[in-house]
């Protein structure tokens, strides 16, 4: 049996450079871009230019301590593959502190997210030096004062900077100093690294709002050493990187950049044979299906392990198949080698129906936006309907060699995250009890009655930095209930809390089946005057229902007019995904405004206007 190749084939080029469609292109370059030639990312770029001839520019900035000059092909070929083009800046080598300021060339460039492309000896000469050499207090001292002094730089450039920075070191381009007896060394380089890495981070991440690392030691494990750095092109011109070792940095580093501009995904839908398990349950029957130790079912088994992961990262799993719902479910529930069971998932739709009529169903159960999912299927067939007939949804193909199967959707960069929260971890617990209170709502003598057995908690706070992630991914992912549609990363959701002219208030809610985590966002402007207004207004949708909605405002202006204000100014912003929310003002007693706002006068009884809400609300931690 012969092993499939990382490269992409001559064919495969052919292929590419023929594509009709992005998807197209990036399916018959998969599973990997690595080893492609410069003559060939161009070629590949000119035909995504004519695919899309004027995409949306997307700013970039380089603040680097090596030559960064030969990554610009490969920004051009990641940045158009996700439906961008790319304007990059890159500062002076080595101008950490000259290119900072607001009047700089770096901030006159308003980059959407910077790259901080740096050496360990940008930080201190010392990394340049054996560290194993020092004592132990020594190589501490060491690490703590490169961690202040990357959060002190960082922090210089956040104040003229808008957007994600993202700090990377190069990796050694040798082993470890001990060599062999590293593994086995009190004193191992391995170990201090790692400790130094944390140290570092969690330096940064405290200080500085919507800062990420990215671990370039993960591209000496995906690649090696040596397919990952070129040592000639390092000592005659100062970049580090192999041609592999350049495109596989790049792809790693775009979803910073473009996960923050386009629609989340929230689930990834899965087909069932030949996706999650070899062959075709219905014909070959549980015993039949490839699905073990042995390949070709260790792959599947290994696929299965590897979804386990994006559920971690808070991505929903759902199954789609067409087949008898009774054979899927045996797999699910009897089969010894199945990792993923039943309640590892959050809906079916296993029928006889088009795909793409039971993904429109699958969104519609979850409430979620077609545009959220994220679809694999081995069928080509398949594939090309649902990529017709919903262009929102991002469909892969699964390959058919079972061995590409387990790191298939590896290079999606849709299902990468830059926060992972406490609600993104217990995601489709959180959707299990969502259905189990349908059930609840239908067994009920009436709506009310159901609202009043749920015994809603509400715990609602403002200004608190520990939420501050939370808050700004709400803010990015929620489109139905939110009635400006406004988008603030962390950074931004930081400066409006230590602003004494805003409040940012946020909302959990707990009932009798389970606490549902931070759900609700609101963030209001001119607090200190007669008429503050809500500038951002919104409820994750697992909560919609629960006139969870209507207490969190009725707490919120009363806390507004007790800080003395007249009246609280809103607005509603139409979208395509937010017409439940149209009325929302109008039905809680606010009056139009000629300017299209909406007001609601705080003088008299201003709650006679609210929907009665049976939610207990508790204020904890506000400022």
């Amino acid at each position: 049996m012969s092993l499939p190749s990382d490269a992409p084939s001559r064919g495969a080029i052919e292929s590419a450079a023929r594509a009709k469609t992005r998807d197209d292109l990036r399916d018959a370059l998969a599973p990997r871009r690595g080893n492609l030639t410069l003559l060939e990312v161009a070629r590949l770029v000119e035909r995504l230019s004519e695919i899309d001839p004027s995409p949306p520019p997307l700013k970039i900035a380089l603040v680097r301590g090596y030559s960064t000059e030969l990554l610009r092909p490969y920004w051009e070929l990641e940045l158009r593959l996700a439906g961008f083009r790319p304007e990059i800046h890159e500062a002076p080598l080595g101008a950490f502190f000259t290119d900072a300021g607001e009047n700089a060339p770096l901030a006159r460039h308003r980059p959407e997210v910077t790259y901080f492309l740096l050496r360990w000896e940008d930080v201190d000469p010392a990394f340049g030096r054996p560290v194993m050499t020092l004592g132990e207090s020594e190589r501490d001292a060491l690490a703590d004062s490169a961690s202040r002094r990357v959060a002190e730089w960082l922090a210089g450039f956040r104040a003229s900077l808008s957007g994600p920075l993202v700090v990377s070191f190069l990796a050694k381009e040798a082993g470890p100093e001990l060599g062999l007896a590293d593994a086995n060394s009190p004193v191992a380089e391995r170990a201090f690294r790692e400790r130094l890495k944390t140290r570092l981070v969690d330096g940064f991440r405290r200080a500085v709002p919507s800062a990420y690392f990215f671990d370039m030691d993960e591209l000496l494990a995906e690649l090696g050493r040596e397919n990952a750095l070129d040592p000639r092109l390092w000592y005659s011109a100062g970049f580090p990187f192999s041609v592999a070792g350049a495109q596989t940095l790049v792809r790693r580093l775009v979803p910073f950049a473009v996960l923050p501009r386009l629609p989340p995904a929230k689930c990834l839908v899965l087909d069932a044979d030949n996706t999650l398990w070899g062959g075709i349950v219905g014909e070959a029957g549980i015993d039949g299906i490839a699905l073990g130790p042995e390949y070709p079912g260790s792959a599947f088994v290994a696929f299965q392990r590897r979804l386990l992961d994006f559920r971690s990262r808070g991505f929903l799993l759902a199954v789609c198949s067409r087949n008898n719902p009774a054979d899927v479910y045996e797999v699910l529930d009897r089969h010894p080698n199945q990792i993923l069971r039943r309640d590892a998932f959050a809906a079916f739709r296993i029928g006889w129906e088009p795909k793409s009529a039971a993904l429109e169903g699958l969104a519609a159960e979850l409430g979620l936006g077609l545009d959220s999912l994220v679809f694999a299927d081995d069928s080509p067939q398949d594939v090309l309907l649902v990529r017709q007939q919903l262009p929102s949804v991002t469909v892969r193909r699964v390959p058919a060699e079972p061995a590409r199967i387990p790191a298939c959707l590896d290079d999606e960069w849709r299902l990468e995250t830059l926060h992972v929260s406490a609600e993104d971890r217990e995601r489709t617990e959180l959707y299990v009890r969502e259905s189990r209170r349908r059930s609840f709502a239908a067994a009920a003598p009436s709506f009310d009655d159901y609202l009043r057995s749920l015994e809603m908690a509400m715990t609602v706070a403002a200004d608190d930095p520990e939420r501050a992630a939370r808050i700004a991914q709400l803010t990015a992912k929620t489109n139905q209930f939110n009635l400006t549609l406004r988008r603030h990363d962390e950074a931004e959701i930081r400066r409006r809390m230590e602003d004494p002219d805003s409040l940012v208030a946020h909302f959990s809610l707990a009932d009798v089946f389970g606490d549902s985590g931070v759900v609700g966002v609101a963030i209001v402007t001119s607090v200190r005057s007669a008429t503050p207004e809500i500038d951002t207004f919104l409820m994750s949708c697992r909560v919609i229902g629960r006139r969870a909605e209507t207490a969190f405002l009725r707490w919120l202006v009363a806390r507004l007019a007790a800080g003395g204000a007249a009246a609280v100014r809103a607005r509603f912003v139409a979208g395509s995904k937010n017409a439940l929310v149209a009325d929302f003002w109008r039905d809680h007693g606010f009056l139009p405004r000629d300017d299209g706002g909406w007001e609601l006068p705080l003088g008299g009884d201003w709650e006679r206007g609210f929907p009665a809400a049976p939610v207990r609300v508790v204020e904890t931690g506000s400022r």
